[in-house]
């Protein structure tokens, strides 16, 4: 490396130390202060520590409380086939229809929210069915997961194949089955049914699903809702009337899942499986919603300790690269990343702060628009003194996952540690030795 020299500090290269000392010893860091001034100060650079990147998939994330429906499915020749439906609670407060009401029709008003992933050009199809289990949490748990399910009738209320348009409209029509609406109408217009718990006993929700062919997952607000459409007999003014049944947000949530037959992530049954970047076109990855992340491992940290002197880390930044073309247009990624620190099975422990309690973020460093690559920075100081200070630092690791994770489904492809010296992974190092 570069032997830089400014005023009192003198800039080295210490791979070596990194790869060669194996003492145990334990660091006794201290700040970086004004004293500095009166001691022989070494500050050493380096961008070649140890650093190991894999995928890991999450046994299932929470997706309670959806502030958006995610709907739809596409297919990805790195991913496999993703998909997410949505499971709805009505939440009605209309018990009292005008006794010469007659009824007319039923719709499900998906209102736009201008999310979209992947390709909404092919025309999209829709199934709406209805959910024959109460929904609600299972035994002890406080939450909808990703992989949660209800059981529902299987001859749908709907199917409607349609042109997506996320930007341009502001909702999606579905009429549903005659038959179901009037039953509502019926239900409540002859007082068989007139508070909300009687309603939730018959009518125990909506789940609405794309086809497996679909290109695109398409968001839309919780703030959607069941219209049912009525007149009211011998009126001949009037344009009709309408009541509308809005969802309850508590009680609806997306499952969101993929088929990875045929695909790196196959092998990773569990959650405490790991896939190698070397193992898998020397890359790791990311997937919104499914649980699919990347955990770093910084192995050989402690032997910084070796180094004589008393030393602090000054700074330190792990960067990541998008693998080239890996992110167009449909298939985008955001500008941060989420991090979370985890153990060996993949729990986690925390998220990632900084000395000051505030949440620390990968985000994009630089964009080369001519290769198209996308470089992340994350600062790791605060990760890695915690790492050193730790008893069980051996059982501390990085979890890289997407912000959203919990209502999109963006993929990223990342660059490993064994990719060209300008994409790989790697964390650069700055370190302090100081001696009065």
């Amino acid at each position: 490396m570069t032997v830089k020299q400014a005023i009192t500090f003198h800039l080295f290269s210490f791979v070596a130390f990194i790869l060669c000392l194996v003492s145990c010893e334990k660091d006794t860091t201290q700040p970086v202060g004004e004293d500095w001034i009166d001691v022989n100060t070494k500050v050493y650079f380096t961008d070649s520590i140890t650093v190991k990147s894999t995928t890991f998939k999450f046994d299932s994330i929470i997706l309670s409380d959806a502030s958006r429906l995610l709907i739809g499915a596409y297919t990805d020749s790195v991913f496999g086939i993703s998909k997410s439906k949505s499971y709805v609670q009505l939440s009605n407060s209309v018990y009292t229809i005008d006794r010469d009401a007659v009824y007319d029709s039923v719709a499900l008003i998906l209102k736009y929210d201008n999310y979209f992933y992947s390709d909404t050009i092919p025309i999209q199809k829709f199934n709406v069915y209805r959910v024959t289990e109460k929904i609600k949490y299972d035994g002890d748990s406080d939450a909808f997961y990703n992989t949660t399910n209800f059981n529902f009738d299987t001859n749908p209320l709907a199917s409607k194949s349609f042109k997506a348009y996320p930007k341009k409209e502001d909702s999606l029509h579905l009429s549903l089955n005659h038959t179901f609406g009037k039953s509502i109408f019926d239900d409540i217009k002859n007082n068989d049914i007139n508070d909300s718990e009687a309603f939730l006993y018959k009518y125990k929700g909506l789940l609405i699903e794309a086809d497996p062919n679909n290109t695109a997952i398409l968001g839309f607000t919780n703030s959607s809702f069941l219209r049912i459409y009525y007149s009211i007999k011998d009126e001949v003014d009037s344009d009709g009337y309408e009541f509308d049944i809005p969802f309850n947000a508590t009680n609806s949530f997306n499952n969101i899942s993929s088929d990875v037959r045929g695909t790196y992530f196959e092998a990773l049954t569990n959650q405490d499986t790991y896939l190698p970047s070397y193992n898998s076109n020397n890359s790791s990855y990311i997937q919104a919603g499914t649980g699919i992340a990347t955990r770093i491992e910084i192995p050989y940290l402690e032997k910084i300790n070796d180094i004589p002197g008393t030393g602090t880390i000054i700074n330190a930044n792990l960067k990541l690269s998008i693998k080239q073309n890996s992110s167009t247009k449909n298939l985008f990624t955001k500008d941060s990343l989420n991090l979370y620190i985890c153990n060996k099975n993949g729990d986690v422990i925390s998220g990632l702060t900084d000395a000051e309690g505030e949440t620390v973020y990968g985000r994009i460093e630089t964009i080369n628009t001519e290769y198209n690559i996308i470089t992340y920075s994350i600062p790791l100081k605060d990760f890695l003194d915690l790492k050193l200070s730790s008893v069980n630092d051996d059982n501390l690791f990085l979890a890289i996952y997407s912000q959203n994770y919990d209502k999109s489904l963006e993929r990223y492809i990342l660059n490993g540690e064994k990719a060209s010296d300008d994409l790989k992974l790697k964390l650069e190092l700055t370190y302090a030795i100081y001696d009065k």
